[in-house]
């Protein structure tokens, strides 16, 4: 339980922000370059979805660059980082292979209540509250309302 409340050091977020950072601009003048490109208007074009996600990126990752400067805590251990990033990406990865057999709704369902309870969470209430009510609203929105194709 105390390994799971230690912040992460001023250096690794440091690392993240700027990576985040680099991450938010690149795909802000990518997205604008191909949009131009395509000469289509911006409700049709497939780069309005990235741009929004950059800038909404863009102020975060200055965020957590601020923050990183002020931080002053205990240095977390590489292996925690490294565990911690395993199991997150291992489990993306077998939510990627199972998609297509037990449909999106399912799937990120299982997949968002496994990664809550990974990440601390004991609340079993409110993780199938999260769970179920972000899955269902990413479904409403994208799949019903702007009739974008899930898998």
């Amino acid at each position: 339980m105390e390994e799971a409340q230690r912040s992460r050091s001023g250096t690794y977020s440091r690392i993240e922000g700027f990576v985040f950072l680099l991450l938010s601009l690149s795909t802000i003048v990518y997205s604008l370059v191909e949009h131009h490109l395509a000469k289509v208007v911006w409700q049709q074009s497939p780069y309005l979805f990235p741009l929004l996600v950059a800038v909404f990126l863009l102020p975060l990752s200055l965020s957590l660059l601020r923050s990183a400067g002020k931080e002053k805590g205990e240095v977390t251990p590489v292996l925690f980082l490294v565990r911690d990033t395993a199991v997150v990406t291992l489990a993306t990865l077998v939510y990627v292979m199972v998609m297509p057999y037990l449909t999106f709704l399912v799937s990120t369902t299982l997949f968002l209540f496994g990664l809550f309870f990974y990440l601390g969470e004991r609340r079993y209430l409110l993780i199938g509250l999260l769970s179920v009510g972000f899955t269902s609203l990413m479904y409403l929105l994208f799949g019903k309302l702007l009739h974008v194709m899930l898998p």
